[in-house]
Parts: C-alpha cells; structure tokens; sequence
C-alpha cells in the first residue's frame, strides 16, 4: 500500500534522479496516478448524492496533470523536467493539505 505524502514523493524524486532507478520511479508515478485517478473518479461519483465536491475534483485534477507530467518525461528520459515536477508536486502538497498529522495528505 502506498501513502502518498511528502515523503514518498521526495523519495521518488531521487530515484527519478538516479539513472539506475528511473523504472522504479516509473512504477512509483504510475502507482500515485492510480490511487488520484480512483480518488477522482469516487470523488465525482459522489457529487450527485453527497454536494459539491468541485474543489476536492479540481485539487485532484491538478495532481493528476502533474503526475501525468512527470511520467510522460520519464519515459521520454526527461529528468531534470521530471524531479522539477515531482518538486512542483511537493509543493502543492505543502500548501493545499491542512492535515492533521504532518507530511500526510
């Protein structure tokens, strides 16, 4: 099971970094796309009966256009462009999760 956190992302972004490691950090972005596109997915299944839920779709949105960023120059072996994404995906996290329990969102 993976928790997509600060930590997982900076833990990914080094492995993007890393020449020998780019396939893991290719599973790692396909695993996070997995998990926000099924968020999405129950997150706009649940509008009709639960209210607007637009600003939880759109925050999704957002991550989902990032990481599937972040992929496409991966495989393109793009990696400078990739770790900037990865980054620029640390920093959403940072300032869109009010969490409870710090690096969780």
């Amino acid at each position: 099971m993976m928790i997509i956190d600060k930590n997982t992302v900076t833990a990914t972004r080094q492995k993007a970094a890393d020449p020998k490691k780019i396939k893991q950090a290719i599973k790692d972005v396909k695993k996070m796309l997995e998990i926000k596109e099924a968020l999405l997915w129950r997150s706009e299944g649940m509008a009709p009966c639960c209210g607007s839920l637009n600003n939880v779709s759109a925050h999704l949105t957002r991550e989902i256009s990032i990481l599937e960023n972040t992929l496409s120059a991966l495989e393109n072996k793009n990696t400078a462009q990739a770790t900037a994404l990865l980054q620029q995906y640390i920093s959403l996290l940072d300032t869109s999760c009010e969490c409870p329990q710090p690096n969780y969102c």
